[in-house]
């Protein structure tokens, strides 16, 4: 019920609307889904394949039977029936890990209002089933642990739902380390080295079987050991100008998403594409980034190159012989420049860029996508619904850290917290950390994770005030 109403109010027509036909949203990067898909259905051959197939084998047999729009429209439902089951298993994975009542209900309620994650639902992408799938994971992998009898179904049941989000999101597979290590904590003081060995072995089957299948037909094609994805970025952005952009604005903390208003990176006036209220938002460059290598005029001299570059490749009658070197030139001084701020300052590249970009991952409204309107143009029923979600989201985040502190140190008690606070972690950790990767969205999977960590501090409060006078009780 709450997740049909959230979905409902999403059906809307996004612009620009590319598949006549469908309720929902299909931009940005759904073409990389979907398009292998179709090539393999009509020219018998899975390309692009720099996505991993774990997204367009759940489409593939509805544009069988039914072609695009229909089948874009069944992906939605079923991403909005996987959103309404992740509730309960989110909610009975609280109770299993704390063992209380008072926190099941208190998960189950407060995610199924919540709309951070399942304002993916509508989109042709892949948040919204990876985020089921991952809670679906930890459950049946929580459920196995707690339950002895069973133990092997529940987590094959678990090993498959994670290879499909690590076939859907590859940035995943580490989280094999993660589950492999809270089983062999949890179960090592009953079972032995050996048959706790073969418990994670159980949980890796479906990896092992699935990746070994793609491994092998990459090598086929490549002659390569490729067990997840050839490359990081999309092969138009890493071969042209704007991966080694997105090196240099990421090695001083700028923001490199451009369809973001106040991206750093749209100073380089790389604004096609981009709504035309957009093109007068003013950005400017922080005066802390420059090196014996470039200044201020280095990089108004870059982007008068980037613009002219650009402006050259549109025309239809430019000479590519030419463009060809004036592209190395603008790879090699981005280059040049994100190096000279690692070796001229290793402590904004190591330390400040990182905090800058984890802050633009995570403090933000949290309803970017819940309307399509701008704040100006809500009205004042709407921009009521977006200040509380905007509260709901803050509330998340402030008592997902406080809950993330105070487990801890529970979980050298209760390795099952482990789970939520090494998902929430390393999504943090891997995307604007390491991979300098601060698009809003990818913190989504984690989200629900953050917010089962969040109800904890709130169930302590409730134990202080409702203990018996003289003693503290946080069982129900």
């Amino acid at each position: 019920m709450f997740k049909g109403v959230i979905f409902a109010l999403r059906l809307t027509r996004w612009l620009p609307h590319r598949v006549d036909g469908f309720w929902g949203v299909s931009e940005g990067d759904t073409w990389s889904y979907i398009s292998p898909i179709e090539n393999l259905i009509h020219f018998h051959a899975y390309n692009p394949d720099f996505r991993m197939p774990g997204y367009g084998v759940i489409y593939l047999p509805f544009a069988l039977m039914f072609g695009m729009p229909v089948a874009y429209n069944i992906l939605i439902l079923l991403q909005l029936t996987a959103a309404a089951f992740s509730v309960y298993c989110l909610a009975l994975t609280a109770k299993y890990i704390f063992r209380s009542d008072f926190l099941f209900y208190l998960t189950f309620y407060l995610f199924a209002l919540s709309t951070y994650s399942n304002m993916y639902d509508t989109f042709i992408l892949t948040e919204s089933f990876t985020t089921s799938f991952l809670i679906f994971s930890v459950f049946f992998l929580v459920k196995g642990l707690t339950n002895e009898s069973g133990r092997g179904q529940f987590l094959v049941f678990s090993g498959i739902f994670l290879t499909w989000v690590i076939f859907m999101r590859p940035v995943f597979f580490p989280l094999y380390l993660l589950f492999g290590v809270v089983i062999f904590l949890y179960l090592k003081k009953t079972l032995t080295f050996k048959k706790v060995s073969r418990t994670i072995i159980v949980l890796l089957l479906p990896i092992i079987l699935c990746d070994g299948l793609w491994i092998g037909r990459n090598y086929l094609k490549y002659s390569k050991f490729l067990p997840v994805t050839r490359t990081l970025l999309y092969p138009g952005i890493e071969n042209s100008y704007w991966g080694p952009l997105f090196t240099f604005v990421n090695s001083w903390g700028g923001t490199d998403q451009y369809f973001e208003p106040h991206a750093v990176i749209r100073w380089f006036g790389l604004d096609d594409g981009l709504p035309s209220e957009m093109h007068n938002v003013k950005v400017s460059l922080p005066g802390y980034i420059y090196t014996s290598k470039f200044n201020y005029d280095s990089l108004v001299l870059l982007r008068s190159q980037l613009k002219n570059y650009v402006t050259a490749i549109k025309n239809k009658d430019a000479d590519s012989a030419k463009l060809k070197p004036e592209l190395e030139t603008i790879r090699n001084k981005c280059l040049l420049y994100a190096h000279s701020v690692k070796e001229e300052k290793p402590f904004l590249y190591y330390v400040i860029a990182p905090i800058i970009r984890t802050k633009e991952f995570l403090l933000h409204s949290g309803t970017n996508n819940l309307f399509t309107a701008s704040v100006n143009h809500l009205g004042l029923y709407r921009l009521c619904i977006k200040g509380f979600y905007s509260l709901f989201y803050w509330f998340v985040l402030i008592f997902g850290t406080v809950g993330c502190l105070m487990l801890s140190k529970e979980s050298v008690r209760n390795f099952l917290i482990v789970l939520p606070i090494g998902i929430v972690v390393y999504t943090i950790l891997i995307h604007p950390v390491i991979l300098g990767a601060c698009e809003k969205r990818y913190f989504v999977p984690a989200y629900p994770f953050m917010l089962l960590l969040a109800v904890y501090p709130l169930w302590r409060i409730r134990g202080r005030l409702f203990a018996p006078e003289g003693k503290t009780n946080h069982s129900d």
